[in-house]
């Protein structure tokens, strides 16, 4: 997520710099050296805005990465979705680490550049 800056608008603000911080991140199991998760198959994922979070508009961006071909660098596939979320009743916290998009990731790290097939160690720990 990141925060609209006061005086801007969610419809216009472009999220530009380092604004981003994590609210979930759904980690992979391995069961025989295969990568698994949670959400295989589903329609939707839920999660919870930490009630720190403070009041305002924030953008959220939703993003799944598809490893089937990320073997090579530049091989993952990012899909991507937004939304304008306002929160209302928030409380007093900093989100961080704040993170720019792009930038926050390079095509060789891990987890990005993983053969899903086998050596799936050390993708599981980040």
């Amino acid at each position: 997520m990141a925060k609209v800056p006061d005086g801007q608008d969610a419809a216009t603000w472009d999220g530009k710099g380092e604004v981003w911080f994590k609210i979930y991140a759904e980690k992979a199991t391995s069961s025989g050296g295969q990568l698994s998760w949670a959400s295989l198959n589903k329609g939707s994922v839920s999660t919870t805005i930490p009630k720190s979070l403070p009041s305002g508009d924030y953008l959220l961006r939703i993003e799944h990465i598809a490893l089937h071909m990320a073997s090579n660098a530049g091989g993952a596939q990012f899909y991507i979705s937004c939304a304008q979320v306002k929160v209302t009743g928030g409380g007093s916290g900093k989100p961080s680490p704040l993170v720019s998009f792009p930038g926050v990731y390079t095509a060789s790290d891990p987890g990005i550049k993983v053969n899903i097939y086998s050596g799936v160690s050390g993708v599981l720990t980040s």
